[in-house]
C-alpha cells in the first residue's frame, strides 16, 4: 500500500469525505465553553498556501491535540471532517470548520516556514458596511506596558 504524499489545500476540504490529509501549522488555540457542546478546544490553522480554518475538537480530546498540535509548528492531519461554518462570529472567512475527532492522526511535518499568516481587515471596509463586523478575521494580540 503505498503513502500519501500530497496534501490537500484548507480551500479544498469539503463535507462529502473524511478523508483528507493535510499539513497544517496551529496558529491560535483557545478553550470554548458553550451550552450546546460543552468544552470544546478551538484552534485556528493555516496551510502552506496561507489558508486558514477554524477547527475544534472535544474536551476529551484536548490535552492529545495541544500536546501533538503545539502553537507555531507544523504537524500532518488525516482524517479530518469539515461542517459548515455558523454562528454569529467567525475566526476565518472560510465556509466550513474542521472537526478533530478521535480516528484522526497526527504527525509531524518537515515543512519549516515561519510565516505567521496575518491578514489584517481593511478599515475602510468595515467604516462603509462592506465588510461584516461579525467576522473576527485575523488574530492578533497587543499588548502595551508602560514602564516608569
Amino acid at each position: 500500500m503505498s503513502k500519501m504524499t500530497t496534501f490537500v489545500p484548507l480551500t479544498k476540504l469539503r463535507p462529502f469525505k473524511d478523508n483528507w490529509r493535510i499539513q497544517v501549522k496551529c496558529l491560535h488555540s483557545w478553550k470554548q465553553n458553550t451550552p450546546f457542546a460543552g468544552d470544546t478546544f478551538e484552534m485556528v490553522l493555516a496551510d502552506q498556501w496561507g489558508n486558514k480554518i477554524h477547527a475544534t475538537s472535544k474536551r476529551s480530546l484536548m490535552q492529545r491535540i495541544q500536546r501533538v498540535l503545539p502553537i507555531d509548528s507544523w504537524r500532518v492531519i488525516e482524517h479530518v471532517t469539515v461542517t459548515p461554518a455558523g454562528g454569529q462570529y467567525r475566526t476565518t472567512n472560510y465556509k466550513y470548520k474542521m472537526v478533530i475527532a478521535e480516528d484522526a492522526v497526527l504527525s509531524r511535518s518537515d515543512l519549516a516556514d515561519d510565516r505567521i499568516f496575518l491578514s489584517l481587515a481593511n478599515y475602510e471596509e468595515i467604516e462603509n458596511g462592506t465588510k461584516k463586523q461579525a467576522f473576527l478575521i485575523g488574530n492578533l494580540t497587543f499588548c502595551y506596558i508602560h514602564i516608569v
